[in-house]
C-alpha cells in the first residue's frame, strides 16, 4: 500500500562507528532560537567520546540537508569525575525528546549513569541514571531552571529495594509544562515514574509509590498528552513489560491479560492518539494505543500486537476497542508513534514498527470518524528507500512534526543499522468538483445522426487537503472514459474515433471543463439496457528519480486515497416501458406438428402421432408467439425476443415461413422482433427434411426456448414431441379350417412305430401370410405361432405333428423339439393330393376290434384346449420374407391308437386348434395388429361292427330238451331231501297248565318258522298274547 509518505526522496542521515547504536532513539526538532530550522536529534547510546575514548553514548543533531555525515555531537559537557560518578557506558542517548513548543526545549538521558558511594576504602555502586535539558538552540542556558535542575530524580543512599538501581531515564518526555522520566529498576522492579510540574515559578514534583510488586517494570515507555484522561488534567501512561499498564494521578490499571494472551513486553511501546481536529467536543480526549512486540499465536501466524484502547470521556475499558497483529517474528509493535494527521483528513495517524520483518517495515494506519483503521494505509520496508538496504528499519519512530514546511506532518525511522531514514509527506490532492453529465439522459436511436448523438461533459477542480491557499501547483489531471466496457462490441462509440474508449487531461488549478461527443452505432440490437458510461482520473506523475536529500515535494502531489477516483452514468433508451425503465414481457409460446395443409397431426394421450412411412420426406412445425398482458404489470415489449430451436439429427431444417424470419446453423434462431411489442403476435411454419426417421426412430424432440432482454421470470423451454408410430399391415388365412380323418385298426405301442405312417392317417394345413412395409431387421420378428393339440388329459398323443414347410422349400424347427419328437422317419413325397386309404394299415399281431351292434352308441366329442379336453403345445416360426406373401404347410399324424382306446364310442371325434400372426419388437412404436384363425380335424370312426346271424332249428329243440332233462333231475332230488313234506308246529310244541311261556322262551323250530320281526313301516305294534 502506498499513500502519501514519500520514498523517493528521503533524507538519510549515517553517524557513529559500527556499534554505536545510531538510531536507538530519534526525534523531530524544531529549532527558532538564533536561526530557524529543523532538526533530527538521533540518539547513539553506544558511542565514544572524540578524546579520550570514553563510551558515554552521544546525542546527534542533523540539519535537512543532502548529505549523509553532516550531522552534529551535543555538546553535553559531561564531567568525568570518575570518585564520584561513572560516565563511561552510561548510554546517554537512550532517550532523546524534543518539547515541540515554542522555543521547545531538548531532552537527553543517559539510564545507565552510576552514582558511587564509598564506606571507608570501599565503593558501591548505584545505577541511578540521569537525564540532561537543553535549550531550543540545543545549547546550555544557565539561566534556564529547566536546563539547571539537577535532574536527579532516585535516591542513590538506597539499595534496590528503594531506588538505588532505578535507571532514571530509560523513558523521558516534555510536555508545555512537565517533564517526566521512567525508572523501571525502582523498587526491585516493579519501576516507577517521576514527574516536575512547573506552574510559573513553582515547582511540583510527583513519583509512583512502591506497591511492593517487583518485576513489573513500571515506566518502560511513558507517553503523555494534555487532557488525556480527565478533563483539564495532563495524564501520564507508563507503559510495562509483563502485562500490567499504569496511569498516573488517577492509577488506571490495564490487566492486558484480562480476556487477551499473555505477552511479554506489552506496553513495550506507548503512544496517544489525539482525538480529531477540530474536537468534536470541548474536551480533546486522547485515545492509548499500547504495543506488545513479542505477543505470538503459532497457529495463525501471528507475531507482535498493538492494542488500541479508545478514550471514553476519560476512560478506558479494560478490554481493547482494537487489536491490529503482525507477521511472525516481525516484533510488530516495537515502536509506536503519534505522527499527526499525515494525510490532512482531520483525524489523527499512527505509526507502528516491526523492525524484524524482513529488512524492518513501518506501517502507518489512518484513522477516520469510525476510529483508527484496522489496515495499514501504507507499508513502508527498509529495503524500498533506494540502493542502501536499512536493517532494523523501525526501531525508533518519530513524528506529528512538519519539518519540510508544507503543512504536512512528517516521519523519522531510526533503526540499530547506523542509518536513519526521514520520510516526508506529500501534499494530497482534493478533486473537488467532480461534474460528470451526458445530455440526453435517454436518447432516441431515431434522432441520432453520424455526427452527433449524446454529449458527455466533464468538470474538476481541486483543493491541497492542508488548506494552504498558496497551494497552487500546476498539476495534471488525466481520465478515462469508457462506454459499455463490459459489452463487446460496445454499442457506441466516440466521435473521430471507432473506440467507444477515450483518455484525455486537464491542466489545473483553475476549474476546467471539457465535453465529448459519444455516437451511436448502427443496427444495434440491444435498447433495452442502458449504455454505462464510467470515468475513472489519476494524477499524471511527473518523473522521478531516487535522490537523497530534502528536495520540496510540493511538485509530486497525490490524488486523496480515500476518495473514489470512479464515476459512471447510464444512458437510458427511449422505449415503451415502465416508469422504472424495467420491460416486463409476457411471451408465451405454443407450437403443433402439421401436414403440408396446416393439419395437425393426430393425438395420443395428448402427443403427436406420426405414422411412419417411406414417403414422408418433410415435417412442419407450427409456432404461435404472443405478447399479451395478462395483469398489468406485463406484457410490455419484449426487447431482443428471440426463439432458438434446438432440432434433433433426425431432422434437417430447410425453410421458414414468413420467409427470412430465422436463419439456420447448429439451432434455427428466430428473431421476433426488437421489440415484440405489446399484444403483438407472430406464426413460425418451419420445414424440416426427416433425413434420419427410421424404423427405430421412437420419437422426435424439438426444444423451443424463447428469450428476451425484458423481464420475464417464468420463460421454460417448451418441448415439441412427436411419437413416430410404424404399423405393419398383415393378413392371415387358412386354406382349409376345416380337415376330415379316421380312426381305425389296432392299438400299436408308441415303441413300436418307426415310420410316420404308424401313427394314424396324416393332416395337412396350409397358412398364408401376407405383410406389407419395411424389413424391420434386428428391430422385431414378424412370427407364426400355434396353439397345437399335442395330447389329451391323461398323456396319450392326441395329433402328432411331423413337420413345418415354409414357403415349400425350407423347413421350421421351433425350439423345443415338438416337431417329430419321436424322430419317426418321414415319407419323402407329402403332396397334399395323396388320399386316405393309399395309407395301408401295419401288419395286425392281433384280430382287428369288432363292436357289438347294440353298444355301439351314435354320439360325437370336441376336443379343446380351451375347454381342457385337450392339451396344447405353443410353438412359433418366423417370417422368412416381410416383404413378400409366405406359406406355411404344417403336416400332422392323427394317433390311431389313442383315438381306438379312449374314442371307440364316438363315431366322430373333432379336434381344434388355432394360429396366431404376430409382432415380436422391443421398438413400443413398430406395431401390427394380431391375426388369429381356427382350424379343427373331424376324426370319424372306421371301427368292424358285429353282424346278427341265423339258428338252426335242431340247435333250438337240442337246447329245450337238454333244459327240461335238467330241470327233472333237480325236483328229483329236492324230493329224496324232502324238500316237499310239511312239518306240524302243535305237534312238537311243549305242552303246559296255566303256564304263559314268554316268547323267548317258546320253541324254535329251526328254520322252519323264522323269527317274527319288527316291521319297521307300522307305526304300532302289538305282540298277540296267545297260549298254545
Amino acid at each position: 500500500a502506498a499513500f502519501n509518505l514519500d520514498r523517493t526522496f528521503p533524507v538519510l542521515k549515517e553517524g557513529g562507528p559500527a556499534g554505536a547504536l545510531f538510531g536507538f532513539s530519534v526525534a523531530l526538532h524544531r529549532q527558532t532560537e538564533r536561526r530557524e530550522r529543523s532538526l533530527l536529534l538521533v540518539g547513539a547510546p553506544r558511542d565514544a567520546e572524540l578524546v579520550n575514548g570514553t563510551r558515554t553514548g552521544a546525542v546527534y543533531a542533523c540539519p535537512l540537508t543532502a548529505s549523509t555525515r553532516d550531522c552534529q555531537r551535543l555538546d553535553i559537557e559531561l564531567k568525568d569525575e570518575p570518585d564520584k560518578a561513572i560516565i563511561d557506558d552510561m548510554w546517554l542517548g537512550v532517550t532523546v525528546a524534543s518539547q515541540r513548543q515554542p522555543a521547545g526545549r531538548v531532552l537527553a538521558c543517559a539510564h545507565r549513569y552510576t552514582k558511587v558511594l564509598w564506606s571507608g576504602s570501599e565503593d558501591q555502586r548505584r545505577m541511578v541514571g540521569r537525564c540532561y535539558v537543553r535549550g531550543n538552540d540545543l545549547r546550555l542556558d544557565l539561566s534556564d531552571e529547566w536546563q539547571t535542575y539537577h535532574h536527579e530524580m532516585c535516591n542513590a543512599n538506597t539499595d534496590s529495594d528503594e531506588t538505588g538501581m532505578c535507571q532514571m531515564g530509560t523513558s523521558a518526555g516534555f510536555t508545555a509544562n512537565i517533564i517526566y522520566f521512567g525508572a523501571p529498576g525502582a523498587y526491585n522492579w516493579q519501576g516507577t515514574d517521576y514527574m516536575l510540574q512547573r506552574e510559573m515559578w513553582d515547582l511540583h514534583d510527583f513519583s509512583f509509590p512502591n506497591q511492593k510488586n517487583g518485576n513489573t517494570y513500571i515506566g518502560w515507555d511513558p507517553s503523555a498528552g494534555g487532557g488525556g484522561l480527565t478533563s483539564g488534567i495532563l495524564q501520564l501512561t507508563w507503559g510495562t513489560a509483563l502485562g500490567v499498564g499504569k496511569c498516573f494521578r488517577e492509577i488506571l490499571f490495564l490487566r492486558l491479560w484480562g480476556g487477551l494472551h499473555h505477552s511479554r513486553c506489552v506496553g513495550v511501546g506507548l503512544c496517544h492518539r489525539p482525538q480529531p481536529r477540530p474536537p468534536p467536543c470541548p474536551h480533546r480526549w486522547q485515545d492509548l494505543v499500547v504495543g506488545a512486540p513479542y505477543y505470538f499465536e503459532r497457529k495463525q501466524e501471528v507475531g507482535g500486537a498493538v492494542y488500541v484502547y479508545m478514550n471514553e470521556v476519560g476512560g478506558f475499558q479494560l478490554h481493547p476497542s482494537l487489536v491490529l497483529t503482525g507477521p511472525s517474528y516481525s516484533g510488530f509493535g516495537f515502536a509506536l508513534a503519534s505522527i499527526g494527521d499525515v494525510n490532512q483528513d482531520g483525524f489523527q495517524d499512527i505509526a507502528v514498527g516491526a523492525p524484524f520483518e524482513g529488512y524492518g517495515k513501518v506501517y502507518i494506519y489512518h484513522s477516520s470518524a469510525e476510529g483508527l483503521q484496522d489496515k495499514p494505509r501504507q507499508v513502508i520496508s527498509g529495503s524500498d528507500l533506494g540502493p542502501t538496504k536499512i536493517k532494523t528499519f523501525g526501531y525508533s519512530l518519530s513524528g506529528g512534526l512538519d519539518v519540510d514546511d508544507n503543512s504536512y506532518p512528517d516521519l523519522l525511522v531510526g533503526s540499530l543499522n547506523e542509518r536513519i531514514i526521514l520520510l516526508r509527506a506529500r501534499p494530497v490532492i482534493n478533486i473537488l468538483d467532480k461534474t460528470f453529465t451526458v445530455t440526453p439522459s435517454k436518447v432516441d436511436p431515431a434522432q441520432c445522426t453520424q455526427k452527433s448523438c449524446i454529449t458527455v461533459t466533464l468538470c474538476f477542480s481541486y483543493n491541497q487537503s492542508a488548506g494552504d491557499p498558496k497551494y497552487q501547483e500546476r498539476i495534471t489531471l488525466e481520465y478515462t472514459l469508457e462506454a459499455d466496457k463490459d459489452r463487446h462490441p460496445p454499442r457506441v462509440r466516440f466521435a473521430g474515433s471507432p473506440s467507444a474508449t477515450y483518455t484525455g487531461s486537464l491542466t489545473m488549478p483553475d476549474t476546467r471543463c471539457q465535453a465529448r461527443e459519444l455516437l451511436l452505432l448502427d443496427n444495434i440490437r440491444d435498447k433495452l439496457h442502458p449504455i454505462v458510461l464510467s470515468m475513472n482520473y489519476w494524477l499524471q506523475e511527473k518523473p522521478r528519480t531516487f535522490q537523497l536529500g530534502p528536495q520540496s515535494l510540493n511538485s509530486f502531489p497525490v490524488l486523496n486515497q480515500d476518495q473514489s477516483h470512479e464515476n459512471e452514468t447510464k444512458i437510458e433508451f427511449q422505449k415503451e416501458c415502465g416508469s422504472d425503465n424495467e420491460c416486463y414481457s409476457n411471451l408465451q409460446l405454443q407450437s403443433s406438428f402439421v401436414t403440408d395443409q396446416n393439419q395437425p397431426l393426430p393425438r395420443l394421450n395428448g402427443t403427436q402421432v406420426l405414422q411412419y412411412s417411406r414417403d414422408v420426406r418433410k415435417l412442419y412445425l407450427s409456432i404461435n408467439i404472443t405478447n399479451v398482458p395478462t395483469t398489468p404489470s406485463n406484457g410490455e415489449d419484449a426487447h431482443e425476443a428471440l426463439l432458438n430451436v434446438t432440432v434433433p439429427p433426425s431432422l434437417l431444417p430447410s425453410s421458414v415461413r414468413p420467409s427470412g424470419a430465422c436463419t439456420f446453423g447448429e439451432t434455427v434462431l428466430c428473431e421476433l422482433g426488437n421489440p415484440f411489442k405489446r399484444n403483438q403476435r407472430a406464426e413460425l411454419i418451419i420445414t424440416f427434411e426427416a433425413i434420419g426417421i427410421m424404423l427405430d426412430t421412437r420419437e422426435v424432440l424439438v426444444w423451443l426456448d424463447l428469450s428476451t432482454q425484458s423481464t420475464q421470470e417464468d420463460l421454460q423451454p417448451v418441448l415439441a414431441k412427436l411419437l413416430v408410430d410404424y404399423s405393419i399391415q398383415s393378413s392371415l388365412s387358412i386354406a382349409s379350417s376345416h380337415v376330415q380323418s379316421y380312426f381305425s385298426g389296432v392299438v400299436v405301442g408308441e415303441s413300436a412305430m418307426k415310420q410316420e405312417q404308424d401313427v394314424g392317417s396324416p393332416l395337412t394345413f396350409d397358412f398364408q401370410v401376407t405383410t406389407k412395409g419395411e424389413s424391420l431387421g434386428s428391430l422385431g420378428t414378424i412370427l407364426l405361432g400355434f396353439e397345437w393339440p399335442y395330447e389329451i388329459p391323461n398323456g396319450k398323443w392326441l395329433l402328432y405333428p411331423t413337420e413345418i414347410v415354409v414357403n415349400g422349400n425350407e423347413s421350421c424347427q421351433p425350439p423345443g423339439g415338438v416337431i417329430n419328437p419321436l424322430n419317426l422317419t418321414l415319407l419323402e413325397d407329402q403332396a397334399p393330393s395323396r388320399q386316405r386309404r393309399e395309407l395301408e394299415p401295419p401288419e395286425p399281431a392281433e384280430p382287428p376290434i369288432t363292436l357289438a351292434t347294440a353298444k355301439k352308441a351314435k354320439s360325437e366329442t370336441v376336443l379343446s384346449c380351451s375347454t381342457g379336453t385337450a392339451r396344447c403345445v405353443w410353438f412359433e416360426c418366423p417370417l422368412p420374407h416381410t416383404q413378400h406373401p409366405n406359406t406355411f404347410t404344417l403336416r400332422a399324424r392323427v394317433w390311431n391308437s389313442t383315438f381306438i382306446e379312449e374314442f371307440q364310442d364316438f363315431d366322430r371325434v373333432k379336434v381344434t386348434g388355432t394360429a396366431t400372426l404376430f409382432l415380436r419388437s422391443h421398438v413400443p412404436t413398430i406395431t401390427m395388429r394380431n391375426h388369429t384363425v381356427r382350424f379343427s380335424v373331424d376324426v370319424d370312426s372306421e371301427l368292424q361292427e358285429e353282424q346278427p346271424a341265423e339258428i338252426a332249428l335242431w340247435l333250438v329243440l337240442v337246447s329245450v330238451a337238454a333244459g327240461l332233462l335238467l330241470l327233472g333231475i333237480i325236483i328229483l332230488l329236492l324230493w329224496k331231501c324232502d324238500f316237499f313234506q310239511r312239518t306240524r308246529y302243535y305237534r312238537i310244541m311243549p305242552k303246559y297248565h296255566a303256564v304263559r311261556i314268554r316268547q323267548e322262551q317258546r320253541y324254535q323250530p329251526g328254520a322252519l318258522l323264522p323269527r317274527r320281526r319288527k316291521k319297521h313301516w307300522v307305526t304300532k305294534w302289538q305282540e298277540p298274547e296267545k297260549y298254545y
